[in-house]
């Protein structure tokens, strides 16, 4: 008996997963209903207001836009165009004892790394091009579209393909499959060099959500060398490719409702369709549903997502952050940053320390990293901040969410000013005076994250060896069109993994997706034959 085709789909959660998905599915003539809790496209790469400031919520600079790109082919094929600007020098990371350049470069970033870690210099190189080769066969393998786990014939051929055109590359990252980042390190007697560990754990905090002793050595590499593929940043910023992505969802022809927060979500057996059921009095009936929130759609025990052994629960390992939004003066700034102009000038400062995951709940977890905003305040004719002019900053750092939740009322504002405190400290260490700048503040945490974004955590599951080679989520689910996409599930964490899943998982929907035997004309707005 032949199952009921798949015409209607609603997509809950509108960040880069969700967005995707829409925009694939749409494309293929599928109706599509995009709920979005919050007021504005973009998930943890999007922004909320609070008391009329705008903050975004995570995300700054985007990967894979360089020309044959993976996230430029997502968004040619499904019709996205937005300016953007190039960013060579990334970031800053201040060690104790010394500060590394993190630049686009290739060639910039290996004298980098020889000058930054002079001590053991011909062994970091040697680590480093071990790093570039097994990125290189990890960012081929995401380029050919092959999902793990492997739940249909699709990714079998893709992967079967990919490793037959590039078998060299494939085999340099097959050889440490399940190896961490610590246990390439050993290999190149790195492991007890401290400046360039500390260096590593900093990077790979941010990027994959763990440290070099549980990340696992494949998806690592492409995280710690995805810089030298190109930096990009969005005219507009995140949020405006976020947006651009909707607009053109609706261009298609999607339902997108925003401030619409799913709180029902049953399915018939006679109908063969989920129907979900909205705050704002709206009900859905559809064929099959992609959650892309991260989290359980509903917080009914029967909810089709829930229980700990849901394919789509989320680690308790799962980090939140804490985030200080900054007003600096321009005097600040200059000290700070110098001039924006200069090329030695990074977009944002990473400050790291002993402060990783061992680190009790009194304090913020890893590094802190500091964001400068451009273009958000006044400037002098020079391009430079000048006078009292008041410069936008983000700083943020990682923090256990559990440890926010339910706390009484003064505890809570006790811990935000142990926090707020600590991170100050940190900052005026590596950057003396910087928090005497502060003209004004706001401070964030995970209470904040889950009041307008709808959970707690950020940043994915941790990229350890279980989550990403041995048992990754994937797509599909056990309950009936009922599938998965966003950061939690592979590829993992990023805005560039976010939308690929997305792409994995309306390809589980409509298999026609990712075949190049249609393209979109763009003056029709419809699918044609080569």
């Amino acid at each position: 008996m032949r199952s009921r085709p798949i015409r209607s789909v609603a997509v809950v959660g509108a960040g880069m997963g969700g967005l995707t998905a829409s925009l694939y599915l749409a494309q293929r003539g599928h109706e599509v209903f995009l709920l979005e809790r919050a007021k504005y496209p973009g998930g943890t790469a999007g922004f909320y207001t609070k008391r009329g400031m705008v903050y975004p919520t995570g995300a700054t600079l985007t990967f894979g836009l360089e020309p044959g790109g993976l996230f430029a082919s997502i968004l040619q094929e499904v019709g996205v165009h937005l300016p953007l600007s190039p960013v060579n020098h990334v970031m800053d990371v201040r060690l104790p004892d010394r500060n590394v350049p993190v630049v686009a470069s290739r060639a910039e970033w290996l004298e980098a790394l020889k000058t930054s870690f002079p001590e053991r210099a011909s062994q970091v190189v040697r680590f480093w091009r071990a790093v570039e080769k097994t990125a290189q066969a990890a960012y081929l393998f995401a380029k050919a579209r092959a999902a793990l786990p492997v739940q249909a014939r699709e990714d079998f051929l893709h992967i079967l393909a990919t490793m037959a055109a590039n078998r060299s590359l494939l085999g340099f990252g097959v050889q440490r499959l399940r190896a961490t980042v610590a246990d390439a390190l050993r290999e190149f007697h790195l492991d007890d060099y401290g400046p360039f560990r500390l260096f590593i754990d900093a990077q790979l905090f941010d990027a994959v959500q763990t440290t070099s002793e549980w990340a696992a050595w494949l998806p690592s590499c492409l995280a710690l060398d995805i810089y030298r593929y190109g930096v990009w940043l969005p005219q507009g910023g995140v949020p405006a490719l976020a947006a651009a992505m909707a607009d053109r969802a609706r261009t298609l022809g999607v339902h997108v409702l925003f401030s619409n927060t799913v709180t029902d979500a049953t399915y018939s057996h006679a109908s063969k369709q989920w129907c979900l059921r909205t705050n704002r009095g709206h009900e859905l009936c559809v064929d099959a549903v992609v959650n892309a929130t991260g989290t359980r759609v509903t917080a009914q025990t029967d909810e089709p997502v829930s229980g700990d052994t849901s394919a789509s629960q989320v680690s308790g390992a799962q980090w939140g952050a804490v985030r200080v939004d900054a007003l600096m003066s321009g005097q600040g700034v200059q000290e700070a940053w110098f001039h924006r102009d200069d090329a030695r000038v990074p977009f944002a400062i990473q400050i790291a320390d002993d402060a990783f995951v061992d680190a009790p709940y009194e304090r913020p977890c890893g590094p802190l990293y500091i964001t400068f905003h451009p273009g958000e305040a006044a400037e002098g004719d020079s391009g430079a901040p000048t006078g009292d002019h008041a410069i936008r900053i983000t700083v943020s750092a990682h923090t256990r969410p559990h440890d926010w939740l339910n706390l009484p009322k003064a505890m809570y504002h006790e811990r935000k000013q142990r926090y707020l405190q600590d991170m100050f400290e940190r900052i005026d260490r590596r950057l003396p005076h910087f928090s005497e700048h502060m003209v004004a503040y706001s401070m964030g945490t995970p209470l904040t994250y889950a009041r307008y974004l709808n959970k707690a955590w950020v940043g994915g599951v941790p990229l350890t060896v279980a989550n990403a080679i041995s048992r990754p989520r994937g797509p599909k689910t056990p309950w009936p069109r009922w599938y998965l996409a966003g950061d939690t599930v592979f590829p993992g964490p990023g805005m560039l993994s976010a939308a690929l899943s997305g792409f994995f998982a309306a390809r589980s929907i409509d298999p026609r997706i990712g075949q190049r035997a249609y393209k979109v004309d763009e003056s029709a707005n419809s699918l044609v034959r080569r």
